[in-house]
C-alpha cells in the first residue's frame, strides 16, 4: 500500500485489501469517469462530457440506487442459463470465423489473435447486442474510439477523430434503438425494450446508448477475444496442459479460471474514496483515488501458494478476483467462459498438436490498465 506521485493515487496490492475495496462500493466508488476525462485536453474533455457514454448513468461507473435498476434486467440476459441457451449460436459464429481464417500452407504459423480470436469476439458481441451484422466494420471502428478513451493511450493527433466517432456511434445507436422499437429483432436491445414496455425495466434512451457503447462494446469485445488468446497461451506454455485438457474436457473451468488468475486482462480497478477511510493501516482521505491491483492480489501467496505456477487443479480458484467482486462483478463472466470454451474446443479439434512459436516477443496494446497481447503466433 503506497501513494504514487506520478499517478496521483493510492496503490493497493494485497489480496485482503483489494477484496475489501471491491466489496465496499459505498466507501470506494467506481464513479471514476472524471478521472478518465482529466487525461484529455479541455476541448476533447468538453465534447466527451456531453455524451451519454461519459455522462449517463452506467453499470460500470455508478453505484446505488441507479446500479440495481440498470443491472437487474441485463443480468438476466447474461445469466448462466441464458448463456447456456446461447452457446449454440456462439459456436455457429466461432465455426464460421474458423472457416474464414486465411489459408496458409500446412504447418505455417499464424496469429491466433488477428485471424481467429478477435473476429470471434467482435461478431459474438455484435450479434448478442442485436446490432446489424452488416455494420460490423463500422461498429468496430466506433468500438476502437470508445476503447481508446477508456482503456488506451491514444495519440494526441487521433483524439479529435476518436471524439467524432463517439458522437457518430451514439447517433447510430439511437437509430438502431428506434428501429428495434418499430421492428423487434433478436438481441439485447430488443430484449430490454420489450421489458420496458412490460414495465419490468426502466431505462432512458441515453442509458441504453451508454450501456451498449461502454458495457457491451467497449467492455465486451476485447475481453471476449482475450480469453481465447490468454487460455491458449497459458495451456501451450507447457504443452502437457493442452494435452491434459484435450484428454479431459472437464478440466476446462479450472483451466479457464487459473489462466485469468495468472494473467488476467486487467491490472486492477480504479476507485474513489467517498469518505475518510483506513486501508492496510493507512488513512485515505475523502476524494482520494485508489488503484486496487487485482493482478497483484491474484498473486498474493497468502491466498494462492506458488502463485507463479499455472495449476488448473489449484483448489481455491473460486477466490480469484479476475472478474472482480461485489456490486460490480463482471456481467459477462459466463459469456467469456463460453467464448473461450467454444474457441479452444474448435482449435483442439482442428489443430490437436497446436504449439506456441518459440522465442516470440509478446507485444501489448498501449494501456495503463489492460494487458492485451497484440498477437500470439502459434503453429499447427
Amino acid at each position: 500500500m503506497f501513494y504514487s506521485e506520478p499517478f496521483g493515487m493510492w496503490i493497493v496490492s494485497r489480496y485482503d485489501d483489494v477484496l475489501r475495496i471491491l466489496k465496499d462500493a459505498d466507501r470506494f466508488s467506481s464513479s471514476t469517469r472524471p478521472m478518465i476525462l482529466s487525461a484529455f485536453p479541455d476541448e476533447i474533455r468538453a465534447e466527451l462530457a456531453g455524451t451519454h457514454t461519459f455522462a449517463a448513468p452506467n453499470l460500470a461507473f455508478d453505484g446505488q440506487p441507479a446500479h440495481d435498476r440498470l443491472r437487474g434486467p441485463v443480468a438476466k440476459y447474461f445469466s448462466a442459463k441464458a448463456t447456456l441457451r446461447r452457446e449454440p449460436r456462439v459456436r455457429e459464429i466461432a465455426t464460421r470465423c474458423f472457416e474464414d481464417m486465411p489459408e496458409t500452407p500446412e504447418g505455417t504459423p499464424f496469429d491466433l489473435a488477428e485471424s481467429f480470436a478477435r473476429p470471434v469476439a467482435g461478431r459474438v458481441i455484435i450479434d448478442l447486442a442485436g446490432l446489424p451484422v452488416e455494420d460490423h466494420d463500422r461498429i468496430m471502428r466506433y468500438h476502437e474510439a470508445v476503447n481508446a478513451f477508456f482503456f488506451g493511450k491514444p495519440p494526441v493527433e487521433k483524439l479529435a477523430g476518436y471524439a467524432a466517432d463517439v458522437l457518430e456511434l451514439e447517433a447510430y445507436l439511437a437509430e438502431v434503438i428506434e428501429a428495434c422499437r418499430r421492428d423487434p429483432r433478436d438481441g439485447l436491445i430488443s430484449y430490454l425494450l420489450d421489458l420496458m414496455v412490460k414495465g419490468e425495466a426502466d431505462y432512458t434512451t441515453g442509458e441504453l446508448i451508454s450501456l451498449i457503447s461502454f458495457d457491451i462494446l467497449a467492455a465486451g469485445i476485447r475481453p471476449a477475444g482475450f480469453v481465447i488468446v490468454n487460455l491458449c497461451r497459458e495451456l501451450l506454455r507447457e504443452p502437457r496442459h493442452w494435452d491434459d485438457l484435450r484428454a479431459d474436457p472437464t478440466l476446462f473451468d479450472n483451466a479457464f479460471s487459473e489462466s485469468l488468475r495468472r494473467s488476467g486482462i486487467g491490472l486492477g480497478v480504479f476507485r474513489t474514496a467517498t469518505t475518510d477511510v483506513e486501508v492496510a493501516g493507512v488513512r485515505i482521505p475523502e476524494g482520494a483515488a485508489l488503484w486496487a491491483l487485482v493482478s497483484s492480489a491474484d498473486y498474493d501467496d497468502s491466498r494462492f501458494p506458488d502463485p507463479l505456477v499455472f495449476d488448473p487443479r489449484r483448489p481455491n480458484l473460486a477466490g480469484s478476483l479476475h472478474f472482480a467482486q461485489g456490486l460490480h462483478y463482471c456481467l459477462g463472466s459466463y459469456l467469456a467462459r463460453t467464448v473461450a470454451r467454444v474457441g479452444v474446443d474448435l482449435l483442439m479439434r482442428h489443430h490437436p498438436r497446436l504449439r506456441l512459436v518459440t522465442d516470440q516477443m509478446i507485444e501489448y496494446e498501449p494501456s495503463i490498465n489492460l494487458m492485451l497481447p497484440t498477437r500470439l503466433l502459434v503453429q499447427p
